[in-house]
């Protein structure tokens, strides 16, 4: 249900966007992607949280939990500096990506109010992740629907009732995701401080910043370069010209809704087993692994059907624009064929994480990310459109997820220490 709020936000934008122009679309979609990246490094590590205070509950190791928790918080301060350079990375990764002149000034004029979030958005990731590791998903749940719901009537009111148009839409974000921040953190101080202690930010300790970077900085450099690639993925179809960005970016919308299933199975998988290992029962992690894997993969069949069976009727609920909704259908042909092993592979990557077994999806995804789908999109996009484009996301997602599967077969995760 968090996850359904999270994309939930995004479709509520998208829609918003849809009645004032293709082009909106397209330019919306592609600065929230870059400002999804751009933090990126810091937002996968501050999640590892979940994986060093489950790790300490599966222990049985209460002063465990407090420290990592409080090193966490602190190390979630890297927003403050961040919001510093924050416009001077965005202007440039936007001007990187060429998408046109149009997508880039709409895009700007997005993303430069968004940026002003950040602080109190990684502050909220560290609280959110702790609060999973301890095994409470339903206050995430609700502070991720409150942020439904305050963006989608600030959105809707800046938006149609101020007639700010795109910066309507920024600035009904900026206001929910800040405020679901400051809560996040006042209810990880009320929860939870009567039963651990004094809950604050600390200074880590050399030995804490090691364990850090050996298990929270891959992972962060693992997400960054899959959603890195993603980008510069959609920045290679917008040049294709903006009905291909919008019918990309409405199909999608709706992938991320296949998505819901698969994160969220991965967050649980991740927490539980790195809890079971806690407790020196490797043998019980594996079978949350292979059990998260196949209720994914049986999920993930639902969207599958959907997308072959009814795809005009998806797009255009965004859309009644012709090409649009020919391109929309082409582009949700060709995700049909990757989502069920992509559900598996998105548990069983979690699974890894869990296991502290970061290093190995780094290099995976650095390699097939950078070194298959950007240079294979490159060279079909010209040539197929953007039909060809997102084979290559299909080829990438394929090798993924069956070396993800390969891993954790081998075992080789049980041996990972944090």
């Amino acid at each position: 249900m968090s996850n359904l709020a999270y994309t939930a936000v995004g479709f509520t934008d998208t829609l918003y966007m849809g009645h004032l122009g293709v082009l909106e679309v397209g330019a919306v979609g592609l600065a929230s992607l870059v400002l999804f990246t751009m933090p990126l490094l810091f937002r996968s590590a501050l999640n590892t949280a979940a994986t060093f205070v489950a790790r300490s509950l599966g222990a049985g190791d209460p002063a465990g939990i407090l420290r990592w928790a409080s090193v966490f918080l602190s190390l979630s301060l890297v927003g403050l500096p961040l919001l510093l350079i924050a416009p001077w990375l965005l202007g440039s990764a936007l001007r990187l990506l060429n998408p046109g002149l149009e997508i880039l000034r709409v895009a700007q004029t997005y993303a430069v109010i968004r940026v002003l979030e950040l602080p109190l958005m990684l502050l909220g990731t560290a609280c959110l992740s702790v609060m999973l590791g301890l095994g409470n998903t339903r206050t995430p749940m609700l502070l991720s629907w409150m942020l439904v719901g305050v963006n989608a009537l600030l959105a809707g009111l800046f938006v149609f009732g101020f007639h700010w148009g795109v910066s309507g839409a920024a600035w009904g974000s900026v206001v929910a995701v800040c405020l679901q921040g400051a809560l996040a953190f006042w209810l990880l101080l009320r929860m939870y401080r009567p039963q651990y202690g004094r809950l604050w930010f600390v200074r880590p300790t050399r030995t804490e910043l090691g364990s850090v970077a050996r298990i929270s900085l891959p992972a962060g450099l693992t997400d960054l370069a899959d959603v890195g690639a993603f980008t510069t993925f959609l920045g290679i179809i917008a040049r294709l010209g903006p009905t291909e960005l919008a019918a990309s970016q409405i199909a999608n919308q709706f992938a991320s809704f296949g998505f819901l299933p698969a994160f969220a199975l991965s967050a649980s998988t991740s927490s539980l087993v790195s809890r079971a290992l806690g407790a020196r029962q490797p043998d019980l992690a594996a079978r949350i692994g292979w059990r998260g894997a196949g209720l994914s993969a049986g999920l993930m069949l639902v969207l599958t059907m959907a997308f072959l069976l009814i795809p005009r009727t998806l797009i255009g609920l965004f859309s009644r624009d012709a090409k649009v909704l020919d391109l929309g259908v082409s582009v949700l042909g060709v995700m049909a064929g990757y989502q069920l092993i992509d559900g598996v592979g998105i548990v069983l990557g979690g699974a890894l994480s869990g296991a502290g077994d970061t290093r190995f999806r780094l290099l995976v995804t650095l390699g097939g990310a950078w070194l298959l789908m950007v240079p294979g999109a490159s060279w079909l996009a010209p040539r197929y459109g953007v039909t060809g484009a997102w084979a290559a996301a299909l080829l990438y997602i394929a090798l993924l997820s069956m070396s993800y599967a390969w891993r954790f077969w081998s075992g080789r995760w049980r041996k990972a220490t944090l």
